[in-house]
């Protein structure tokens, strides 16, 4: 599994982490409601049932819940919810390579005081997202090649995680197969000082996607990783007309693509809480709060399919989560028996945390 990565593969690395970047960069209820009109959103979406907001409701496994330094809400909500997330993944770190060093940015983010207050015993657990940023191929091909490279990542990162006292970290770093040695001695590290390791998929678009990421290679890396992100959504992202954001069959096909009955469990299953608006040019990802306000001029529609909403207005379409497609995802991860992964919570409205 320790092979030399050929240049494409680096090129395909390379794209995959600066499309994930790219995708950051943009985004600097009493009882269930099916949202059939958009008044109904607009009368409801910050209510709440405060008698149950830090209890569990969904029953598939593990909830991860990513917040972000730009949508500063998600660091409220986590505390308002803390008894639904098992997990709390404050997107602070990048990793950077220069001149043949790492370098860790983002620790000026930590905030220790907030850890404290979202820490609800065996829940609210504190897993920072580590990602790599402005890498280059040759950067890529010395982590796969160079034992030395991945020992002083390995040393640096789980350096990091002690200091704060973090219950472990989530790496993004594109396609975690090509790092195997790298990935599993970060896991020895982080296990010998019971600390967890939460590693990023990229989802499923093409054939070419088996060939780093299929059920082989998720079983061998489930042997030493605790649990896996799986990025399920921005289905539609690349096309100019729009679309929706992860149609159910598509995440069927993730889950039963990667998984089997023996490491289902591990799966955190990507859940979009933003919407996206296209306009023919370039799809502009959007805050649910800003939705709001374009909602009293639009029409709604249900696209049964892929069951996601979506709302036209006089310069756009809209594909948006609400609380029925959220439902439904809900139920695709509590029958395959895998947790979910929220991106992220800053960005939903109030009612959708309700449902977790």
């Amino acid at each position: 599994m320790h092979r030399v990565l050929l240049l494409p593969t680096l090129v395909l690395l390379a794209s995959l982490i600066g499309s994930s970047l790219a995708h950051d960069a943009h985004q600097q209820p009493f009882g269930l409601k099916k949202e059939t009109s958009i008044d109904s959103i607009l009368s409801s979406h910050d209510q709440v049932d405060t008698a149950t907001a830090h209890l569990k409701k969904f029953q598939g496994g593990e909830t991860l819940a990513y917040v972000t330094p730009w949508n500063n809400r998600g660091y409220d909500i986590v505390k308002e919810f803390k008894g639904k997330f098992d997990y709390v993944s404050p997107v602070w770190y990048y990793v950077e390579r220069r001149s043949g060093e790492y370098e860790l940015h983002g620790e000026h983010d930590v905030d220790s005081s907030w850890i404290a207050e979202v820490r609800d015993g065996p829940m609210g657990r504190i897993v920072p997202r580590f990602q790599f940023r402005g890498w280059q191929i040759e950067d890529f091909q010395t982590l796969a090649t160079d034992p030395s490279a991945g020992t002083r990542l390995v040393d640096m990162l789980t350096g990091q995680v002690l200091k704060h006292d973090f219950d472990g970290l989530v790496l993004e770093c594109g396609y975690p197969s090509f790092f195997p040695r790298m990935i599993e001695q970060l896991a020895a590290a982080l296990h010998k000082n019971d600390k967890l390791l939460i590693v990023v998929l990229p989802p499923m678009r093409s054939e070419d996607y088996k060939q780093w990421m299929n059920a082989d290679i998720y079983a061998a890396m489930a042997r030493f990783v605790d649990r896996f992100s799986l990025m399920t959504y921005d289905y539609s992202m690349d096309k100019p007309t729009g679309g929706p954001a992860a149609p159910v069959d598509w995440i069927m096909d993730n889950i039963e693509e990667l998984t089997n009955d023996d490491n289902r469990n591990q799966l955190l299953l990507g859940l979009s809480l933003y919407a996206v608006a296209y306009d023919g040019h370039n799809p502009q990802p959007m805050l649910m709060k800003d939705v709001l306000r374009e909602l009293p001029h639009a029409k709604m529609h249900w696209d049964q399919e892929s069951e996601e909403h979506y709302v036209e207005t006089e310069r756009k379409t809209i594909w948006m989560p609400t609380r029925k497609s959220i439902q439904a995802r809900i139920h695709i991860a509590e029958d395959y028996e895998v947790g979910l992964s929220l991106w992220e919570v800053g960005q939903g409205l109030d009612y959708f945390y309700d449902l977790f």
